[in-house]
């Protein structure tokens, strides 16, 4: 059984925010918290402890009392890069990532990926939930960020990410994957709701029914 104890959660704020004008999308307030902050508090309990994946501000990511560490190198590579920033500092056996930028995700993620890992025992897991397709029938789409994975795979891939690669899903696709399927009537059919534009982060603040802030991550 993978215990809550034997994850650390990765809350990746690393990347550019290219769609919401450039600025650091981790540091954008939803309900008054900082994106980035809000996640770390709402993965903090599912999880043995958290850390933060930053590539600018880091002083003001810091100032939280978490854990930051930046990509190995400059150039915003993308969310594998913070994948393995984050594996190199990971003292667990399994590493959470989660995306800043979906402030609703789910509160029983960390047990239901790693209950799918550990089922297939697979050392990366998913997340999967119904997405409306054009004919209006749901089908399942992989959330891809929203992973947890082995840290015995961080020579693996480290090497990846130096021969050029950079997708998610095709890295993962090297390896056996399991899915946690977020399909149950009682899981919130937004959850995964992501923001990539200031303008759907605003829909965001009206959707949420819990107080992001009500607790601080343990450290």
């Amino acid at each position: 059984m993978i215990h809550p104890r034997d994850i650390t959660a990765l809350v990746l704020a690393g990347g550019r925010g290219t769609r919401m004008g450039g600025v650091d999308k981790g540091l954008q307030p939803f309900h008054g918290v900082p994106l980035a902050l809000h996640a770390a508090r709402r993965v903090q309990p599912q999880v043995g402890c958290v850390m933060l994946s930053a590539n600018r501000n880091l002083a003001e990511y810091a100032a939280w009392g978490l854990p930051v560490w930046p990509d190995a190198e400059a150039g915003f590579a993308g969310p594998l890069a913070g994948f393995a920033a984050g594996l190199s500092h990971c003292s667990t056996p399994w590493m959470l990532t989660v995306p800043c930028d979906t402030p609703l995700f789910p509160p029983d993620l960390a047990m239901r990926l790693a209950d799918a890992a550990q089922r297939a025992r697979a050392p990366i897991a998913m997340a999967a939930a119904p997405q409306a397709t054009e004919d209006g029938a749901p089908r399942l789409r992989t959330h891809a960020v929203f992973c947890l994975v082995s840290v015995a795979l961080r020579a693996d891939l480290e090497l990846f990410l130096r021969t050029g690669g950079r997708r998610v899903q095709q890295w993962s696709g090297q390896h056996a994957c399991a899915f946690a399927e977020f399909d149950r009537p009682a899981d919130d059919p937004i959850a995964f709701a992501n923001a990539n534009t200031l303008e759907q982060l605003q829909e965001l603040h009206g959707q949420g029914q819990d107080c992001p802030h009500a607790r601080q991550p343990r450290q």
